[in-house]
């Protein structure tokens, strides 16, 4: 489980143009593992695999109705490809159900093949119900807001207003509607398009980046403790898997006010953020670490018994750096937990227990000494 973030900048910037705010809106990242994760961790994402199973059904179910409406497919070849649609979307429907919330490939495929798959669908029947059918593309909207990337959101809506568009035109040139009419139902069914999915994803990403930061160390951009507390709530459990042991880790800078006296505060923030980036690197793979003090830093991993020793031994050696233009040492403390532990099923915190029998093994290697390791077994 990786943590690594970029760091923010304790820096005002002054207030971005409508413009930049737009483009750095289109331009960021999208994480599509951590929404993996999120989806599969939770009660919640099975709920979301199933209203999508079931809006697949039911798009199906709405194909195959219109084949014997007025205005429905005619013809073998229109007939042959509806049902094949209808097929199809039952296969996904059902993937849906039966496996885990997918990745980027997943997710993307999905929206695309939706989007053709509704142009395809759309084809073949007469043109006023195709345009009507158009509002098709706000749940598919809805889906790539939630789940794909600014870019995905924006390919989405031209394609989705290009082909409402292009039946628009169809019926313009063939005649088949009066002018205002046609204008009135096209703005409705674009309105329907875009409107919805823009600003939702526009407020989703505001949202999340806040609901984030909250979470984040300012300087390092490490979990805070609160950010850790959600973290743990995923982590923790998997310490009690047969094999596997948890620990939690403090790691403290030895001496660090003669850092800030000596060479200021500028370098001891440089010093934070470098331990910060060398502790990811050492045990994020593991499980998850925070900054919880001014030079204070705790860590939860889970991995097997025969390689725990080895992870927190390691510590002092991954901070170490031949180049360091200030080197520094830690001290640290350990608390391990096996899966047969008995804290596991005394009823009490035992994240809070482990956190404050590691902080004790810190404080410990501190008074002998500094730039030593402190662990136990509890």
């Amino acid at each position: 489980m990786s943590v690594s973030r970029d760091p923010l900048t304790h820096r005002r910037r002054a207030p971005d143009s409508a413009w930049s705010s737009v483009t750095s809106w289109f331009l960021q990242k999208h994480d599509y593992e951590w929404m993996r994760e999120f989806q599969n961790s939770r009660p919640s994402g099975k709920i979301v695999r199933i209203i999508v199973a079931l809006s697949m059904i039911n798009i199906s179910a709405m194909s195959f109705t219109s084949l014997f409406a007025i205005g429905g497919p005619t013809g073998t070849a229109a007939t042959a490809l509806t049902l094949t649609l209808c097929t199809v979307n039952l296969i996904i429907a059902a993937l849906w159900v039966l496996r885990p919330f997918p990745g980027r490939l997943g997710v993307v495929s999905f929206a695309i093949y939706s989007d053709l798959g509704v142009a395809a669908a759309l084809s073949v029947l007469d043109l006023r119900n195709a345009l009507l059918g158009c509002v098709l593309y706000a749940v598919i909207g809805a889906f790539v807001t939630f789940f794909l990337s600014p870019r995905w959101v924006v390919a989405h809506l031209i394609f989705a207003s290009g082909i409402a568009i292009g039946f628009a035109v169809a019926i313009y040139v063939r005649g088949d509607m009066d002018t205002i009419t046609l204008l009135v139902q096209t703005d409705v069914v674009l309105l329907g398009i875009m409107s919805v999915p823009v600003t939702s994803h526009i407020f989703l990403t505001t949202l999340s980046a806040d609901a984030r930061s909250s979470a984040l160390d300012p300087l390092t951009g490490l979990l805070n403790r609160r950010g850790l507390d959600a973290a743990l709530e995923d982590l923790w459990p998997r310490g009690r898997r047969e094999g596997q042991c948890a620990a939690v880790i403090v790691v403290d800078i030895d001496n660090f006010k003669s850092v800030n006296d000596i060479h200021g505060h500028d370098e001891g923030d440089a010093v934070i953020c470098r331990v910060a980036e060398r502790l990811t690197t050492h045990v994020s793979r593991y499980g998850v670490l925070g900054r919880t003090g001014g030079e204070e830093y705790l860590a939860a991993v889970v991995t097997s018994r025969l390689h725990i020793d080895a992870l927190i031994h390691g510590i002092r050696r991954a901070l170490h750096g031949e180049g360091d233009s200030v080197p520094v040492t830690v001290s640290v403390g350990a608390a391990i937990l096996y899966a047969e532990s008995h804290l596991w099923t005394t009823g009490s915190d035992t994240v809070n227990t482990a956190s404050r029998v590691a902080d004790s093994m810190m404080y410990e290697a501190k008074a002998s000494g500094g730039n030593r390791v402190v662990t136990t077994l509890i």
